[in-house]
């Protein structure tokens, strides 16, 4: 029993030590898999697309990276295609901003919408996936970035009015406690 054991834990190193290493590729927005479909980094609202394919067996790692001018929210989707279990491509992690998401699995791929990810203004924002190819198979997502609303010097003006105005009345307004 030791000896079987001892061959399967050996066996098992031996493969993980040959197995293809997941190598991180980088995929910058604009690159020609992950661009703008809608919209500018200047708009409100800005579509973008991402995916990738694969046509033998792999590991991956891929970041899709952006900055935009604009803080905001993300929101988008994910799924995989394969034409059957021998080609499946498994997605093993989405991390997005640093925050992990798991991609439910059904009979025919993986899917999953994700809604009110934070994306921040002027920074490098990233879109992380991991995952295992048997033979071939696509993963593909859409991402839909919201600018936040900002108000205007106006708005900001009149609200600080009214903040003033109300400590004005609470300082004229003169109350007291008794204790009987």
């Amino acid at each position: 029993m030791r000896i079987n054991l001892g061959l399967g834990v050996a066996a098992g190193i031996a493969a993980m030590a040959f197995a293809p290493a997941a190598n991180a590729t980088t995929f910058p927005i604009g690159s020609p898999n992950f661009f703008i479909t809608n919209g500018t980094p200047f708009t409100p609202s800005i579509t973008a697309v991402f995916f990738n394919s694969f046509t033998a067996k792999t590991t991956f790692d891929d970041i899709y990276t952006f900055t935009i001018p604009q803080t905001g929210e993300g929101s988008g989707s994910i799924s995989t295609s394969f034409s059957s279990s021998k080609n499946k491509l498994t997605i093993t992690d989405l991390i997005v901003n640093g925050v992990s998401y798991v991609v439910p699995s059904s009979g025919s791929g993986q899917s999953l919408t994700l809604n009110g990810v934070p994306i921040i203004a002027n920074v490098l924002n990233t879109i992380e996936v991991k995952g295992f190819v048997k033979k071939t198979g696509t993963y593909s997502g859409t991402v839909t970035f919201n600018a936040t609303a900002v108000p205007e010097a106006a708005t900001w003006g009149m609200m600080l009015g009214g903040f003033a105005m109300i400590g004005a009345a609470m300082r004229r307004r003169r109350t007291s406690v008794r204790f009987a």
